[in-house]
């Protein structure tokens, strides 16, 4: 079951956590500026993976420098890994072997044979090696977790995700026409998608995959103008729909599509013996046969402050362990997504 994270051991380190990205990409720049206005996080530095990246500083106050240079610095507390795929295991082995926390930036591309590695090493080393998933922050799966967790309606039976839209709408303006690109990045973002509605599915049911069936469709993209609002419609379907069984006889599906023009989504639909739960209440079955529903209330999560309570932690074996469980969740993931054609 999906929890939180929030630790109660007493901090280790009540200074502020000094971060640090591997990439300069949007999201990298995001993660570093999203610390620099929380008093429990100070962004200190980016490593460049690649030429092509840009050498201004990111972050007012924040350098950049090459990843040797990085894992030199002895200021850095934690490395949030990001940049190319096929380098970013490798790079997250690197900061652990220099003795820093590493908070992955996950990938449905992932190789299980690296992620592997990347559990092994984390074990060797001592250090913690978080996966990070924002999307789990969101508070619909949060309210779901809540209703599983509470067991007032029964055991899970099934479970429901559906999300349709439009790619312009999920993806970032390009200001190129290069086709391949576009298409890389509608494909990488449907898997991504696809990858953390499955991995939340994995959670809910609480139980190992006995079967999945599951289809992934990417038809060709239309390019609109280079200074288009929206530059990215595919012309067919995008899409990815699942359906997979538990081996405690739960059935969960997930749908997804990015070539909607009605937008529509149902968020997460949990049904169980005596209840269940649809857009953010929680549903019960009485004696009588009657059902009523109540809100469900979740408190604020805000995942850069609960990774900042968990790495100042006291260094501890549970902790470890609730670390590396987040990885061998993230291999399984891997081991599913190598199935799917």
């Amino acid at each position: 079951m999906a929890d939180d994270l929030r630790s109660t051991e007493p901090l280790g380190c009540p200074a502020p956590l000094r971060i640090a990205t591997i990439g300069i990409s949007p999201d990298a720049v995001f993660h570093l500026e999203t610390a620099a206005i929380r008093d429990e996080l100070i962004p200190i530095a980016a490593a460049r993976t690649d030429d092509a990246e840009s050498p201004d500083d990111p972050v007012p106050g924040c350098s950049v420098c090459s990843i040797d240079e990085l894992l030199k610095r002895s200021d850095v507390d934690v490395v949030f890994v990001g940049g190319p795929i096929e380098s970013r295991v490798d790079n997250a082995v690197r900061v652990l072997q220099a003795g820093r926390h590493v908070v992955v930036e996950p990938s449905s591309f992932f190789r299980p044979e690296n992620l592997q590695r990347l559990i092994s090493e984390a074990a060797a080393t001592g250090k913690l090696c978080k996966v990070w998933r924002p999307h789990d922050a969101d508070p619909d799966f949060r309210r779901a977790c809540k209703v599983v967790a509470s067991g007032e309606a029964g055991p899970v039976r099934n479970l429901r995700f559906l999300q349709h839209d439009m790619a312009a709408a999920l993806l970032p303006s390009l200001s190129d026409n290069d086709q391949t690109s576009r298409d890389r990045l509608t494909s990488s973002t449907l898997r991504d998608l696809a990858a953390h509605r499955i991995a939340q599915a994995l959670s809910l049911a609480d139980a190992s995959v006995m079967d999945i069936v599951a289809t992934f469709r990417s038809d060709t993209l239309v390019l609109g103008e280079r200074d288009s609002v929206r530059p990215v419609t595919p012309a067919g379907d995008t899409s990815f729909h699942a359906v997979i069984h538990f081996a405690n006889d739960v059935v969960a599906i997930v749908d997804i599509g990015l070539a909607c023009p009605a937008p529509y989504s149902t968020g997460w639909i949990m049904q169980g013996n005596q209840g269940g739960y649809h857009s953010g209440r929680q549903y019960i079955t009485v004696n009588d046969g009657e059902i009523y529903d109540v809100a469900v209330e979740v408190e604020p999560f805000d995942p850069y402050l609960n990774l900042g309570a968990v790495l100042r932690s006291r260094p501890n074996s549970e902790l470890q362990n609730r670390c590396l469980d987040e990885l061998q969740a993230e291999l399984e993931l891997a081991k599913l997504f190598e199935t799917i054609p």
